[in-house]
């Protein structure tokens, strides 16, 4: 159903039984929306979980155009300060506190670096990245040669085509590729770019070292163009994360046949390392 979180949309998903004490924020990668994370919302709803997926990218669109419509003479540099990674945090950051309660937050690609980045928040009890887009690493969702106007002009980063569209969207079934790629929806490129370039900053802060111990996982699949297992090993070890890997899967650990796995997975971690605090109910298979 739809909601808000402050100022911020968000599609939520509430279970029945609930079986977990804080719910699971959920943000989206590149180019993709709350509608691309419909299955996995709906599969984390199924085993117990709250689920909020948050629609930062409406908000800071939203204040790009505000703030050059108000500031003509230096609204254009703070409007794309807006979309840029520490723009989306700080969005991130607002919702975390409109909820007002403790959560995880789980992202997939660029929404995973993000999840990680939100440590330093006092609400967050633990942070998860699938498949991450990984700082410094020249992913080419961005650097492909369909989107240089976008690199060299600041323009909107155009969703993938081509070999790109299916190394992206290998690993969801078959039935909902189609639907899947016509909801791709063009995304600004200042996040993705600060990324790729590798200067991503946290509250003025490496992302590798900040000092909140928060428990931290990394799932990556072991066959992701985008995030190569070998770089999101080096990753992980620099922002002191553990690392599960899904065999024989890519970058769509968010539906198909590796979302199960991937699951599997970040439950394990969840109750492993937060403990009985966590457990509304005991289910035999998590204990």
């Amino acid at each position: 159903m739809e909601t808000r979180l402050g100022r911020i949309p968000a599609e939520c998903e509430r279970p029945e039984p609930l079986k977990f004490a804080w719910p699971l924020i959920l943000l989206p990668d590149l180019f993709t929306t709350a509608r691309h994370l419909a299955v996995a919302r709906g599969y984390f709803a199924s085993i117990g979980w709250e689920v909020y997926a948050p629609d930062l990218r409406t908000v800071a669109k939203a204040a790009r155009t505000d703030m050059r419509a108000s500031d003509l003479s230096d609204g254009a540099s703070r409007a794309s300060s807006a979309g840029g990674f520490d723009g989306l945090a700080a969005l991130l950051a607002e919702a975390l506190a409109a909820l007002a309660r403790d959560a995880i937050v789980i992202g997939h690609g660029l929404g995973g670096l993000l999840a990680l980045s939100a440590v330093e928040q006092p609400q967050v009890r633990a942070a998860v990245a699938l498949a991450p887009m990984l700082p410094g690493f020249r992913s080419a969702l961005v650097t492909s040669a369909t989107n240089w106007p976008a690199r060299l002009f600041g323009r909107a980063l155009k969703p993938p085509r081509g070999a790109v569209l299916f190394d992206l969207l290998a690993d969801a079934e078959p039935f909902q590729r189609e639907a899947l790629m016509r909801a791709l929806v063009a995304d600004d490129a200042r996040a993705a770019l600060e990324v790729v370039r590798g200067g991503i900053k946290v509250g003025g802060m490496d992302l590798a070292n900040n000092p909140r111990a928060v428990p931290r996982l990394i799932v990556a699949g072991d066959s992701d163009p985008f995030a190569p297992l070998d770089r999101t090993n080096e990753f992980a070890a620099r922002v002191g994360a553990a690392v599960r890997v899904v065999r024989g899967r890519g970058h769509w650990l968010i539906g198909g046949r590796a979302l199960e796995r991937t699951v599997a997975e970040v439950q394990r971690f969840l109750v492993r390392n937060l403990g009985g605090d966590l457990l509304l109910l005991y289910p035999e298979e998590w204990k």
